[in-house]
């Protein structure tokens, strides 16, 4: 049975157990890793939903946040004009339906699909207030606040001049 679907279930099922979403989010992350296919795949059946609810249940969970994350940034990169399908020419359902190799590339629209899915289910909100407050997962947050096409800056501070006491901002875009 295609592998997919499984996963999507078992995030839905299990949503307050944080390490079926930590491990969740994070195969999803995987899948859609330079495979367009897939992550078109995991829109269609619903993840990008799944995505942000595992988020929004486990906002302590550094590892939720930063698989989480890396779950916007990959499937929403990865729809942006980029050719679609597996290497191998499969999707994540295994029907072989992708488009490697054939020089096809994503609609443009459905990059801005995407976007606009992930950012009306309040993907904005939930990188900048949840993923974004912790250390561990707050480039992964930029990250995929960017691919969203969200306006980011990221603010360092360097951690010796600040137990010293002598705070030294700097703003990088």
């Amino acid at each position: 049975p295609p592998l997919l679907p499984s996963i999507l279930r078992a995030m839905r099922t299990y949503k307050s157990a944080v390490r079926v979403q930590e491990h969740g989010l994070g195969t999803l992350a995987a899948m859609a890793l330079r495979r367009p296919g897939n992550a078109s795949k995991i829109v269609e059946c619903g993840g990008c939903r799944d995505i942000l609810t595992g988020m929004r249940m486990h906002p302590g969970c550094v590892p939720v946040q930063r698989q989480g994350a890396l779950a916007v940034r990959n499937v929403a990169s990865r729809l942006v004009g980029r050719e679609g399908g597996n290497n191998d020419g499969s999707l994540a359902d295994g029907s072989g339906n992708g488009t490697a190799g054939t020089g096809a590339t994503a609609p443009a629209n459905a990059a801005l699909d995407v976007r606009e899915t992930f950012l009306e289910l309040g993907a904005e909100s939930v990188l900048r207030e949840i993923a974004g407050r912790h250390q561990g997962s707050v480039d992964e947050a930029y990250a995929a606040l960017r691919d969203l096409g969200c306006k980011v800056s990221m603010v360092k501070i360097d951690a010796d001049k600040l137990a010293a006491g002598e705070v030294d901002v700097t703003s990088t875009s």
